[in-house]
């Protein structure tokens, strides 16, 4: 009885002290590690991922992708990024579209994907889980208001 009460005892200081996913951070923003900013606001990443900006101050032109339009994160960043929901985004995408004044962000299927295309790319910018450390080949941009 005293060593599974101790069994069970050091499970649990196990699992304290295991790293946790954080679920605090909706998304992370990576970028191509050639791209200058560290952070950006809110309304800089709005204007990037609406396309209309461009260029980085280096010249270099930006290149958005983002996650499938029914992902959780796409939601997450929608709503906190731009102040709308995906559905709303994509109304105003077919009209740009109908319109032929421009083209979204490239969907990619997957985080994975979106890394890979980030590190590969100069001038990539694109979002992924919060929960996932993307790795030291690409830089982690920091959100501000």
């Amino acid at each position: 009885m005293l060593s599974e009460l101790l069994l069970v005892v050091t499970m649990f200081l196990s699992a304290a002290e295991a790293p946790q996913l954080r679920r605090d951070v909706p998304f992370r923003v990576i970028a191509h590690p050639s791209v200058r900013p560290s952070s950006l606001s809110r309304a800089q990443l709005s204007a990037i991922f609406m396309r209309r900006t461009r260029s980085w101050r280096d010249g270099a032109e930006v290149r958005p992708v983002e996650p499938p339009a029914r992902s959780r994160v796409r939601e997450q960043f929608s709503r906190a990024v731009h102040g709308k929901s995906v559905a709303y985004v994509t109304r105003y995408w077919h009209r740009v579209i109908f319109a032929g004044r421009g083209v979204p962000p490239e969907e990619l299927s997957s985080d994975a994907a979106i890394v890979e295309y980030v590190k590969s790319n100069r001038g990539a910018i694109g979002y992924i889980d919060g929960a996932l450390v993307p790795g030291a080949d690409v830089k982690v941009l920091t959100v501000t208001p």
